[in-house]
């Protein structure tokens, strides 16, 4: 005889849960906890394909809702996770229940919708750098502090007087990183022009105020002034820093996001699923940081160190 064991009634309960959720919004629904590294886009193609192959008979679905929770990473993975996502589907939702933060806003950004409570919140484009050690070392921090030093040197009268900046400057600042993390950035602005006029404003026809035609060029700049301030270094101050639904549907952001904490329904079928994913994923030791979980209708699918 079978014995029953406790994480058998948490994987039906989890994916009752994901059932939950996908019936309500018609769409495939995959939770992802993670660090956007390399790995990650390999392991969520054959999640996506792994959904594909369970349906009968075989169809291509048109949606696809992906709850997020990433401190960051790579732009270079968050692209090619883009293509998986965009291959299989026409229409892509995220949940942000808990932070996505830079390599994550960027990829939260490519979706058609965005889902958010008073809780959620998305950071600054800030590109990561992965040391020697293992650690990440967040971009904008390091790209400003290069600028202002620079600018103290190039200014001062005397040479004499800004020889420790100097100093510091030749000791601490790699020129192999910088221009990496200056790339990196460059990408993700290149990205996000690219891909919020293609989706997230494709059913953007007419202004809110003064009810004006909304053409092409208009798309593209609100994503240049999109892009530009969640970029933007000295406004944001720290690659943590959380930047809430309130900020980013300002007037002046003006992002389009749903409040699931408006929807009673919508905010319990997500709440149920998430907060028991989560809660599983702290009793087996794993954390989003550092870890890998992938949750579907297979159930858990990918978990590694």
């Amino acid at each position: 005889m079978r014995v029953v064991r406790a994480d058998d009634y948490i994987n039906a309960i989890l994916k009752e849960g994901n059932g939950n959720l996908a019936k309500y919004l018609k769409a495939d629904v995959v939770t992802i906890k993670s660090p956007i590294v390399d790995g990650l886009d390999t392991a969520i193609r054959q999640e996506i394909e792994a959904i594909q192959d369970r349906k009968t008979p075989p169809r291509r679905p048109k949606r696809l809702c992906v709850l997020l929770e990433t401190n960051g990473g790579y732009i270079e993975v968050v692209e090619r996770i883009y293509s998986v996502f965009r291959h299989h589907y026409n229409h892509v939702i995220f949940i942000v229940p808990n932070f996505a933060y830079s390599a994550g806003t960027i990829l939260v950004l490519s979706g058609d919708e965005i889902y958010m409570d008073y809780y959620s919140v998305l950071g600054p484009i800030d590109p990561q750098y992965r040391m020697d050690d293992g650690r990440f070392l967040p971009g904008l921090g390091y790209l400003n502090k290069f600028e202002e030093l620079t600018k103290v040197v190039n200014d001062a009268p005397d040479p004499k007087k800004v020889r420790a900046q100097l100093a510091y400057l030749l000791e601490k600042f790699d020129p192999a990183v910088l221009f990496f993390l200056e790339q990196a950035k460059n990408h993700s602005l290149t990205l996000l022009k690219k891909w919020l006029p293609k989706h997230k404003f494709k059913h953007w026809r007419i202004t809110r105020g003064r009810r004006k035609k909304v053409t092409p060029t208009m798309k593209r700049q609100r994503a240049s002034d999109i892009a530009n301030a969640l970029g933007d270094p000295t406004r944001w101050h720290s690659h943590g820093r959380g930047i809430g639904i309130s900020e980013l549907t300002s007037e002046d952001i003006k992002l389009d996001i749903v409040n699931f904490g408006n929807n009673t329904q919508l905010k319990a079928l997500i709440g149920n699923y998430y907060h028991l994913f989560s809660d599983y994923c702290v009793k087996m030791g794993v954390s989003g940081t550092e870890h890998t979980v992938i949750h579907s209708m297979n159930g858990l699918r990918r978990l590694w160190q």
